[in-house]
């Protein structure tokens, strides 16, 4: 991903401004926030301006980036609404996660709001252990009640009535108290297996954005591999 360099300010948005993401200063406690954000240690310093859109081909993705946009020149609004981004596409590998990093990252750093990351299965895990210590439960509330959670890889839980449960509670909080909410998958909403009522306040608080299907990790495996034999023979 080191060689994305695809600038969204290439877009000027109706009603929303021109989005200009290079040298945007980090707020005062942007860099406290993101060692709380629990984003991998080696996604922190990624930004709107790190993910390249190019690299999909040449399709068009213009409603894609004009969404991605939006929600960084245009955060107020969608903090005021609630309103988030579910992010899907069915290969995996496409860079699902990595575009909620840039874009969590890139609110955080503009308006310094408390930002935090779960993928699906560890907060499940958090929520089965109860409260057996303060610290459990301090990470529990930090997730539920973050300004902008992301909460990866929605799908890959097996659908039991706890799961259920435990789902619809947070999603509903959040949707109840206009949290934004991120959301990563492999599937469309529509093929969640989870209630009814999961998928009611996901459409409801989420716009959906779709990415390509194309495995973005297994081009750079193919890369690196390529770079590698090509080092080992002494080949250019």
């Amino acid at each position: 991903m080191k060689e994305m360099m695809y600038l969204l300010s290439e877009y000027d948005i109706e009603d929303y401004g021109e989005a200009v993401f290079s040298d945007t200063p980090k707020a005062q406690n942007g860099e406290f926030r993101s060692c709380r954000s629990m984003i991998p240690f080696e996604h922190l310093d990624k930004t709107a301006k790190d993910f390249d859109w190019n690299i999909y081909g040449s399709g068009s993705l213009e409603m894609e980036r004009k969404l991605t946009n939006a929600f960084v020149l245009n955060f107020q609004k969608f903090r005021k609404e609630g309103k988030g981004i579910y992010i899907y596409s069915s290969t995996k590998g496409t860079g699902k996660t990595y575009l909620s990093y840039c874009l969590a990252n890139e609110v955080m750093g503009r308006y310094d709001v408390n930002v935090k990351f779960t993928s699906i299965l560890e907060y499940l895990d958090l929520t089965k252990k109860g409260y057996s210590s303060m610290t459990d439960k301090e990470e529990k509330d930090g997730i539920v009640k973050a300004t902008v959670l992301i909460l990866d890889d929605i799908g890959v839980e097996v659908s039991r009535e706890w799961v259920n449960t435990t789902l619809y509670q947070l999603i509903n909080y959040r949707y109840a108290n206009k949290l934004i909410t991120i959301i990563t998958s492999n599937y469309p909403v529509e093929q969640l297996k989870v209630d009814d009522r999961i998928k009611d306040r996901i459409n409801a608080m989420c716009l959906p954005l779709h990415i390509p299907e194309v495995s973005i990790r297994a081009m750079e495996t193919d890369r690196a591999n390529s770079e590698f034999i090509h080092e080992v023979f002494g080949t250019k």
